[in-house]
């Protein structure tokens, strides 16, 4: 467990022995248990299907565990609709490919994340001035208050998820489950938009839950990096205390192949002054 002081004795979400089997025996995760604690910018570090995504995505059951359960303190097991739906409604989500909608303005994408808040007949009516202030605000904090009325296929992509982001903060949650999200960014990028997503999550409380598979990342913004290899979950610590013998269980990936420090994917540090080609965020 990471000590974070007042935040490691506030758990969030609780996983005990959760296991997910998919049609036709496949195996995508192995008895995992882990909490998750209130503030914490946690990483889920390993290679592409070591199980990163399954293990997000049991977080809020959008994978259904196949053994085992995931609870929170203040609302229980998550197995009742009522109390699956009150859990989904403060646990936000970005995407790798922003799931936004291209042809509506950025503003009216951020206003999505209030839909839980909404039963589905007034959902189709216009939301609340509060709500409309509250999208503004949450787009402000990203740095695209000029954006608000741009149609979102008119955007960069780092500019794409960003407005994801602001989505996921108008719901107000207490946590956010980001799957690969700077995937298809490039370096520059991609940090601009990891340092705004740790630093409101920071400012607000937020615990984050971060898949990531570049090693790098992983050890300048996370608090606390949980490794996955071959489904299971191998570490479970903070950046500093991931050792060379840890790095290469995590890296050796489900085809057994040793892996070397030198192996791991390293995104390049290129300051986006030397680089005006690239998109800006």
């Amino acid at each position: 467990m990471v000590m974070m002081g007042e935040a490691a004795i506030r758990p969030v979400l609780r996983l005990k022995n959760v296991g997910v089997t998919y049609p036709g025996g496949v195996v995508a995760l192995r008895a995992a248990n882990i909490e998750f604690h209130k503030g914490e910018f946690a990483v889920l570090l390993g290679l592409s299907g070591a199980g990163k995504s399954t293990l997000l995505r049991s977080l809020n059951l959008l994978v259904r565990p196949t053994t085992g359960t995931v609870s929170a303190p203040d609302l229980g097991a998550l197995t009742q609709s009522r109390v699956l739906r009150q859990h989904r409604r403060r646990t936000a989500l970005v995407f790798q490919h922003h799931q936004l909608i291209e042809r509506h303005t950025a503003l009216a994408n951020v206003l999505t994340g209030r839909l839980g808040y909404h039963s589905t007949l007034r959902s189709f009516l216009p939301l609340p001035r509060a709500d409309i202030e509250l999208a503004l605000h949450c787009l402000r904090r990203v740095g695209l208050a000029d954006k608000a009325l741009s149609r979102v296929d008119q955007l960069s992509g780092g500019q794409k998820q960003r407005v994801g982001i602001a989505r996921a903060l108008a719901q107000q949650p207490t946590m956010i489950l980001a799957d690969e999200p700077v995937a298809s960014l490039d370096p520059a990028t991609s940090e601009k938009v990891l340092t705004l997503l740790r630093d409101i999550c920071r400012e607000d409380g937020i615990t984050a839950v971060v898949s990531l598979h570049q090693l790098e990342y992983a050890q300048r913004f996370a608090d606390r990096i949980v490794g996955i290899a071959n489904t299971r979950i191998v570490f479970d610590g903070t950046p500093g205390d991931l050792s060379s013998t840890k790095l290469a269980e995590i890296y050796a990936g489900h085809l057994g192949a040793p892996a070397t420090p030198k192996s791991f994917e390293r995104p390049a540090h290129t300051p986006a002054s030397l680089k005006p080609e690239m998109e800006m965020v």
